[in-house]
């Protein structure tokens, strides 16, 4: 089983990032990459597009307000990986700031398990990093 986890310091208040962040509907305001998302079932299942025109599939599995995490599982996609569970969260960092992250567990199929771990954290690293830019550019 393979682990990524990117954390961000937004100097923000963590309400502020969650509202951003905890949207499960909203990853194309902040992961370039990501062109378009459509819920249903209720808004558990999301349909995003890639700038590429691929189509991944996701499944809302948790959600805490109150903690400010969810977790999400691959159901498609174009990436060589099965059993796929990520998660976003955001925690106060006692300091006015926000602790925000990215993480996921999951199994490499047929493919070089550190290229797609390292292109999985650069794709949480460079959402995250943009998320912060917004974030903190806005009062």
């Amino acid at each position: 089983m393979c682990e990524v986890h990117i954390w961000i310091t937004i100097e923000r208040p963590v309400e502020q990032v969650w509202s951003l962040l905890g949207a499960f509907d909203w990853l194309p305001r902040w992961v370039d990459v990501i062109a378009s998302s459509t819920l249903s079932d209720g808004g558990r299942l999301r349909h995003l597009k890639t700038a590429d025109g691929a189509i991944i599939v996701e499944r809302l599995i948790t959600f805490d307000e109150d903690e400010k995490h969810y977790s999400y599982a691959l159901l498609e996609g174009p990436s060589p990986v099965t059993d796929y569970v990520g998660r976003m969260s955001a925690q106060s960092n006692q300091k006015g700031g926000t602790l925000a992250s990215w993480s996921s567990t999951f199994l490499v199929q047929e493919a070089d398990e550190t290229q797609v771990v390292a292109r999985l954290e650069s794709l949480y690293r460079t959402g995250l990093e943009r998320l912060k830019t917004i974030v903190e550019s806005t009062d």
